[in-house]
């Protein structure tokens, strides 16, 4: 019985002796794990003891906070904390160690090369079989890119406030329902109605249903489309009717979906009331040409027709009357009074071609280009002339005009080149009149001058009131050139010949003699 006793003793404390090494080789197993993996981990690890003080930091901690396990361990590692959150995290983790709760907290790490991490700390309690507090468990976490990017989105996100909140322009953005996500002040301002605004609200919250559906239509037509488009948007204000100028623009998500239509509208009624007076002005403007042409072309037929056929027809009865055998005193008055009515009608006659040449009206565009630059030629100017025949078919006003930049630009050239030679040219390229002046006297410095005198803002008004342009290049001791370029009116009846019957084969005019 005894042996039986004994043999069954021996046997349970060999059970039990293995039990507590397989335990005791699991433990060192799990510890073995622990550390290896924890030493591996891409954040900090860290175990403490009851009291809190640190038994245990893995690698990547000492990356972080420069400090070597055997300075960290204990309250070593509050070394590496940030002077500044040194009493807030020490204070924090005495209170979750003292009511052994977790611990969460961000704070700033210094290593000994000044350099600053921003950390996030958690902490969990560990307890035995019995429940017993065996001590912290906890991880370290760098966020310092992340805080960084945080900032960065965040000032990014201030100065986009900041730019959309002191924009002049309204600003806004939908969903694809329709509903506001956001309005900036601007945008209040513009529609006080809209003062109380709330996200998630629609156009017909705010805005007569008329006015609310085009604004939905133009919504759709960017979300359907997928491209930015122009609106010209009008709504009834306090003080009337206000027109406003609206990009919309859509915003896609990752897969390249409309997600929402941002607006962008300017309010531009003063600026089409503007325009619109001063179109107005342009047409009186014209009309007032068009007015003085007429009148010209009055006064000066009546002249020629009236008072220059009047005293031609006097210097003829006079010359007949010298003729006629008077004596010599009274036919050397006669004579006198023959010189004095014929350089009156030069005169007259040269007037009359001043303010509108009756071979305008008579011969066409080509041949009064002709006269004058005969005309200019006697008072020593060479005038190389080259004239598109085609000319004599563009509409009698535009001749007109053509003809009085041409007049206006020799004239400058007498006036103010100094040179002895001028080259003009007039000729029609696809649906323009080109005439080209140049000179080869003195120039001028275009900055100096502010672009030159009134006859070349003549020329550029009378060039804009048709829709034209007026280019000026010149250079001081080069001469100057001028290109005025005139667009030709529809008229698919007007009988137009060819253009190349008088334009070079490349189909460009050539500007040169």
């Amino acid at each position: 019985m005894t042996g039986w006793i004994i043999a069954a003793w021996v046997t349970s404390a060999g059970l039990l002796l293995g039990l507590q090494l397989r335990t005791r080789r699991q433990l060192f197993l799990s510890r073995s794990a622990f550390a290896a993996l924890s030493h591996q981990a891409p954040v900090g690890i860290f175990q403490t003891d009851p009291q809190g003080q640190c038994t245990f930091a893995n690698d990547t901690w000492c990356e972080l906070s420069g400090l070597s396990q055997a300075e960290t361990l204990g309250h070593g590692w509050t070394h590496a904390v940030h002077p500044e959150d040194v009493s807030r995290v020490a204070a924090k983790w005495e209170e979750c160690v003292r009511d052994c709760k977790a611990y969460l907290n961000n704070f700033r790490l210094v290593r000994p090369d000044g350099t600053l991490r921003h950390v996030l700390t958690t902490g969990r309690p560990t307890h035995d079989d019995q429940g017993r507090l065996k001590g912290f468990i906890g991880t370290v976490l760098d966020v310092t890119e992340q805080r960084a990017a945080e900032r960065q989105a965040r000032e990014k996100d201030s100065l986009l406030q900041a730019l959309v909140d002191n924009s002049s322009a309204a600003i806004y953005l939908k969903d694809a329902a329709g509903r506001y996500l956001l309005i900036n002040r601007r945008h209040m301002e513009l529609w006080p109605v809209m003062k109380d605004f709330k996200a998630g609200t629609t156009p017909y919250d705010w805005f007569p249903e008329e006015i609310a559906r085009s604004f939905i239509a133009s919504d759709n037509e960017v979300f359907e489309s997928g491209q930015t488009k122009t609106f010209e948007e009008s709504v009834s204000a306090a003080d009337g009717l206000r027109t406003y100028l609206t990009i919309k623009f859509p915003v896609f998500d990752d897969s390249q979906q409309v997600v929402a239509v941002g607006g962008i509208s300017a309010d531009i009624t003063e600026l089409e009331q503007a325009h619109q007076t001063l179109a107005e002005r342009e047409r009186l403007l014209r009309n007032l040409i068009d007015v003085q042409e007429n009148e010209k072309q009055f006064l000066c037929h009546e002249f020629h027709d009236g008072l220059i056929q009047y005293a031609v027809g006097s210097k003829m009865l006079l010359e007949g009357m010298r003729d006629s055998g008077l004596s010599d005193g009274f036919a050397e008055s006669v004579v006198s009074v023959i010189d004095c009515l014929s350089k009156g009608i030069e005169e007259g006659r040269r007037v009359i071609r001043g303010i509108r040449p009756a071979v305008l009206d008579d011969l066409g565009l080509g041949a009064a280009i002709e006269d004058f630059a005969s005309e200019l030629q006697e008072t020593g100017i060479a005038v190389g002339c080259e004239l598109d025949p085609t000319i004599k078919a563009i509409p009698p006003p535009l001749q007109t005009t053509v003809y009085r930049v041409v007049q206006e630009s020799l004239n400058n050239a007498r006036k103010h080149s100094g040179s002895d030679r001028v080259s003009l040219t007039v000729c029609r390229v696809a649906t323009q009149v080109v005439v080209a002046v140049e000179d080869f006297g003195c120039g001028f410095d275009r900055e100096k001058t502010g672009g030159g005198g009134f006859g070349l803002v003549s020329m550029r008004e009378r060039a804009r009131l048709v829709g034209g342009d007026c280019n000026v290049e010149s250079t001081p001791g080069q001469g100057t050139k001028v290109t005025i370029t005139l667009p030709l009116p529809d008229d698919p009846d007007a009988d137009r010949p060819s253009v190349g019957e008088a334009i070079p084969s490349e189909g460009v005019c050539n500007f040169h003699e």
